[in-house]
C-alpha cells in the first residue's frame, strides 16, 4: 500500500503522463479554418469541406503523419485569430504587406491568374496586356480583386454578380471578355458544361499569386509544423498525388 506521503508524486505522475498524451494527440493533429472559394475550398451541404487546396493540404500532412481537420470560419474571424495565435491557420492564403509580421508562409500551395475569358472562337490577337482591355467589352466580379484592378487602370466594364453570370455574359451575351480567377472560372465553365466554349488568354503584364498554408507564429509548435508540411507537400508531389488531386477539379 502506497502511504499518505506517496499519494502527491503519484498524483503529479499521473497528471504528467496525462499532459503528455494530450500533447502527443496536438502533434499528430492540426485544425485549419478556410472560407468557401471554389475550387480550391468548397464548403459542401453539411459542411464538408473539400477542393484542391483542402485535398493537397490534408494528403501533404498525412504524408508525415499528421491528421489536417478543416473547418469553416469567416475570413476576418480567421485573420484576427491567427494574429492573437488562437487558431494554428489557414489555406488559400497568399502574402500580403503586413501578414509577415504574425504568419508563416509554407512553399506553394496552388496560384491564382487573373485573365482573360473570351469565346474560343474570339480573334486576341490584340490582347496581350492588362491596358489591351480598354479596346473590348469587359465584365468581371464584382466587389472582387479583380474588379479593384480594372477600376484602378480605368478600364470600362460593367459588372456581373458571380463567377456563373460572368462565364454566361461571354458564351450567350454582347461581352467579350470575362476578367476573372483562372482556376475559380474553369471550375465552374466545367460544371455548367461550358469548359469547350471559352478560352483563358494569360496577360504578359499579370504575374500570378502563389496560396499557402499559412499558419499562425503565435501558436504552439507552428515551427516543426511548417517544415512537417513542406515535407509532406514535396513527398505527395514526388509520388504523383498532387497531379492527382487536381485532375478531380479541373
Amino acid at each position: 500500500m502506497f502511504s499518505f506521503f506517496n499519494r502527491p508524486a503519484l498524483s503529479i505522475s499521473i497528471l504528467l503522463t496525462t499532459l503528455s498524451c494530450f500533447a502527443t494527440a496536438e502533434d499528430n493533429q492540426i485544425e485549419l479554418f478556410v472560407v468557401d472559394f471554389p475550387p480550391y475550398t468548397i464548403i459542401n451541404p453539411q459542411n464538408t469541406i473539400t477542393g484542391v487546396d483542402a485535398e493537397v493540404t490534408q494528403a501533404a500532412f498525412a504524408a508525415v503523419g499528421i491528421d489536417a481537420i478543416i473547418s469553416y470560419s469567416p475570413w476576418k474571424r480567421i485573420i484576427k485569430n491567427m494574429q492573437h495565435g488562437q487558431i494554428a491557420g489557414t489555406i488559400t492564403c497568399s502574402k500580403q504587406p503586413g501578414r509577415e509580421s504574425f504568419i508563416l508562409f509554407s512553399q506553394p500551395l496552388s496560384e491564382d491568374n487573373h485573365v482573360a475569358f473570351t469565346l474560343k472562337e474570339f480573334d486576341a490577337n490584340k490582347l496581350s496586356t492588362l491596358s489591351d482591355l480598354h479596346n473590348y467589352r469587359v465584365t468581371t466580379v464584382e466587389k472582387w480583386g479583380v474588379e479593384r484592378e480594372l477600376t484602378d487602370q480605368n478600364i470600362n466594364h460593367t459588372k456581373a454578380p458571380d463567377t456563373d453570370s460572368g462565364i454566361h455574359s461571354v458564351v450567350f451575351r454582347n461581352i467579350d471578355i470575362f476578367y476573372n480567377s483562372e482556376l475559380a472560372t474553369l471550375y465552374r465553365a466545367r460544371q455548367l458544361d461550358l469548359q469547350n466554349s471559352i478560352t483563358a488568354h494569360r496577360l504578359k503584364d499579370k504575374d500570378s499569386t502563389p496560396f499557402h498554408l499559412c499558419l499562425s507564429k503565435h501558436f504552439p509548435g507552428n515551427q516543426k509544423r511548417i517544415k512537417q508540411f513542406n515535407t509532406g507537400l514535396e513527398k505527395i508531389k514526388n509520388s504523383g498525388e498532387f497531379d492527382a488531386i487536381y485532375k478531380k477539379y479541373l
